[in-house]
């Protein structure tokens, strides 16, 4: 896949500019040290943090308005818009569009004196959507009239209170536009949210929602694109695998290596580090593979048992391995133990389709054995900057190794190697190089 860059990691900086409440605007490109854009699958909002090198007292620079009671210098309410792309050559008539974002400004710190005339310090921000969102609290019933279900009721939340009027309003003026994806769950709910922040309700429809196959895992997370409500394993599912990328040891022929391998930049791994590997007596204490959770109903004085038995329950789980643990675990399982006001509780804030003690057993049990299996091996890889990639993800890493001195061929890590979910994704650009870190997952091998 060609795309016409002039070398991995080449960059094009269109705009880093800072637009005061009142109106002031300034352009800090070449002021910038370094920019770091997050995303995240367990963060609802984007962040960056940009590093500059400031020679004019940028803090004083920026002016208030005494009629709309603004103070001089940095107040929280300034606007911090970034735009980049990789550099391609223009001979070829590559077309990457720029990847633009536009960030409220929450922070400056680690500020440091440099010289007598120049300071350094880090400016942060987070999308838009969190100022407006983190203030506003939700007193509404959902489902009234027989019910609905939580992807509608997601529905309704975004488009109010996170991709309202003025904030749509806002990207219109810049050119911009967020989109929301939003898989569909299943059930049909009623509830009654008692004043809970839109954030707090957002996780609650989350750990509420089922699936059709009553296995779920829903997130609800920021990419460059937009927002997403996403059942994990419906995204692994029906995430395309556009990228392979490749790490090659210092002993590797590129030009012998199997299957015609071919050791290109673009798609080169530049360095990974293991995060986490794989723990079988940490996965057993943690409940992956047996598990008992047991609710007490403190009104009515009830107990609600469920089970959970991995051999019984893996083949309906979705991973990016094809792999199972063939450990079998003896003895008693794990027991967790909750309580609830099941009587009190269901009249307020939760599901009147099925009691609330029986549907955390349910959920709880299955999404904390899958967790913990689809998480564990994690991996952080830096690549050539890629504005394209995004949390959500799948990626194909195959990390090649020499073990065959005699024939000089690289063989794959089979241990390593194979398909990633991404759960983090860091943009970084520095001295005019972009770099991207990915943080990944999968499951167990298959041995």
């Amino acid at each position: 896949m060609n795309k016409g860059y002039r070398f991995a990691g080449d960059v094009e900086v269109n705009a880093v500019t800072i637009v005061s409440a009142s109106g002031q605007s300034f352009n800090i490109k070449d002021m910038v040290l370094e920019i770091n854009i997050y995303q995240s699958i367990m963060s609802h909002y984007l962040q960056c943090d940009i590093a500059i090198e400031d020679a004019i007292n940028l803090g004083n620079a920026v002016k208030g308005n005494v009629e709309n009671s603004i103070p001089d210098g940095f107040n929280g309410s300034e606007l911090l818009i970034v735009s980049y792309r990789e550099r391609t050559d223009a001979s070829l008539d590559s077309k990457i569009p720029f990847k633009k974002h536009i960030f409220g400004i929450y922070e400056t710190s680690d500020r440091s004196r440099m010289n007598e005339n120049t300071e350094s310090y880090i400016i942060s921000g987070i999308s838009m959507e969190a100022y407006q969102t983190i203030p506003q609290k939700i007193n509404k019933a959902y489902g009234r009239d027989g019910g609905n279900t939580i992807s509608n009721m997601m529905k309704s939340v975004v488009n109010e209170y996170v991709l309202s009027n003025s904030i749509k309003d806002l990207y219109r003026e810049a050119r911009m536009r967020k989109t929301f994806t939003c898989d569909e769950t299943s059930g049909l709910q009623k509830y009654i949210i008692p004043s809970l922040s839109v954030d707090e309700t957002i996780d609650f429809f989350t750990k509420e929602a089922d699936a059709e196959d009553h296995y779920p895992y829903f997130i609800f997370y920021e990419d460059s694109k937009g927002f997403n409500f996403r059942n994990v394993p419906t995204m692994i599912i029906d995430a395309p695998i556009d990228w392979t990328y490749k790490y090659f040891m210092s002993n590797v022929s590129d030009s012998n290596t199997e299957e015609g391998v071919e050791d290109d930049d673009q798609y080169k791994i530049i360095s990974y580090s293991i995060l986490k590997d794989e723990n079988i007596l940490e996965n057993v204490k943690g409940g992956l593979f047996k598990s008992k959770t047991i609710n007490l109903d403190i009104l009515k004085k009830k107990t609600n048992v469920s089970n959970f038995d991995y051999n019984k329950e893996s083949d309906n789980f979705t991973t990016t391995s094809n792999g199972k643990f063939n450990v079998e675990v003896k003895g008693d399982p794990i027991i967790n133990l909750t309580t609830s006001r099941t009587g009190h509780d269901s009249d307020v804030l939760f599901s009147k389709e099925m009691p609330f003690p029986k549907k955390v057993n349910t959920f709880f049990n299955k999404k904390n054995s899958y967790q913990k299996q689809l998480f564990n091996k994690v991996i952080e890889i830096s690549i050539p900057g890629n504005t394209t990639i995004n949390v959500g993800g799948v990626i194909d890493l195959n990390f090649f190794i020499h073990n065959d001195i005699e024939t000089d061929k690289g063989q794959l890590d089979k241990l390593l190697s194979g398909s990633y979910l991404i759960t983090k994704v860091r943009q970084k650009i520095t001295n005019e190089v972009f770099t991207t870190l990915l943080e990944c997952s999968k499951g167990t091998n298959l041995l």
